[in-house]
């Protein structure tokens, strides 16, 4: 066998291995875009969930509101975590639109560039609601109870109220988008469930990365 021939079979060798390879790699990223997309799909489904729930808490806060809107403490509790909860049932109608237009297959910058929107906005929801969180602890007020509730009550309350809105004032401010490096972000993203959506968008810029090689 000589010098030439040897250099053939190399050749033939290389070929084969760089097939080899490419086909690996589309198979990779094929993987990666399926889980992507069932990670997105995962999320859409949860997301659905809670929305309904949401509706449905919507209106049991329109029922009640109908029917004690004589109380004015009540109302005006009431109403404002009734107006919270129609923006969070309303953004999240939002997200499920935009995630059903989602097509991973034509355009993968395109689908990082909604699922990197949705995740930021599911992100200022959960922050803009934690700010109802001490309207729970007036809407039972009363012009009795203001009147007798008496001191033990009043002192608890000087305690409970301000404490919650200080801790929700806090944790809007914690998870804010500019603390991308803080481990609240990711906690909240685990706890809430959009770290599938923070998954996706991870698999989708390796994707991106195997097409660039290409």
């Amino acid at each position: 066998m000589n010098e030439q021939e040897l250099k053939n079979i190399w050749k033939s060798y290389d070929k084969k291995i760089d097939k080899i390879i490419e086909i690996n790699k589309q198979q990779l990223s094929a993987i990666q875009t399926q889980k992507a997309e069932s990670n997105v799909q995962s999320f859409k489904w949860n997301h659905t969930i809670v929305m309904v729930l949401g509706i449905v808490w919507v209106l049991f806060l329109g029922f009640l509101l109908y029917n004690n809107h004589h109380n004015i403490y009540f109302t005006v509790s009431v109403g404002l975590i009734l107006l919270f909860n129609v923006f969070a049932a309303a953004l999240y109608l939002r997200h499920i639109i935009i995630l059903s237009q989602i097509n991973i297959a034509e355009s993968v910058i395109e689908t990082q560039h909604k699922l990197a929107l949705v995740h930021t906005s599911y992100r200022q929801v959960g922050r803009v609601l934690l700010l109802q969180t001490p309207l729970y602890c007036t809407f039972y007020y009363s012009d009795a109870l203001i009147q007798h509730g008496g001191s033990l009550f009043w002192s608890i309350q000087a305690v409970v109220v301000p404490s919650l809105t200080a801790l929700s004032i806090y944790l809007f401010t914690k998870l804010s988008n500019k603390n991308q490096s803080d481990n609240w972000l990711k906690r909240s993203d685990k706890f809430f469930g959009s770290e599938k959506l923070r998954k996706a968008i991870s698999l989708l810029n390796e994707i991106e990365r195997f097409k660039k090689e290409n």
